[in-house]
């Protein structure tokens, strides 16, 4: 009984995400990467987080519009 409700609960959240819904979501999970890693002490972080989220945004689609 359990997992037939988790299954249609998840069914119906994944059928309210949108293709826009998700690059708005991404764009702000990688806003947040992108922030953590300029605002650190660290060089590490700058030569290895931000490239990664730039790739990630060509491979997804998602513009840098902040």
């Amino acid at each position: 009984m359990k997992m037939m409700l988790i299954q249609q609960l998840v069914s119906v959240l994944l059928s309210m995400l949108t293709p826009e819904l998700m690059r708005s979501a991404i764009d702000r999970i990688l806003d947040i990467a992108e922030d953590a890693a300029r605002d650190s002490k660290t060089p590490v972080d700058d030569a290895i987080v931000l490239p990664l989220c730039m790739q990630i945004r060509k491979a997804f689609d998602v513009p840098d519009n902040d």
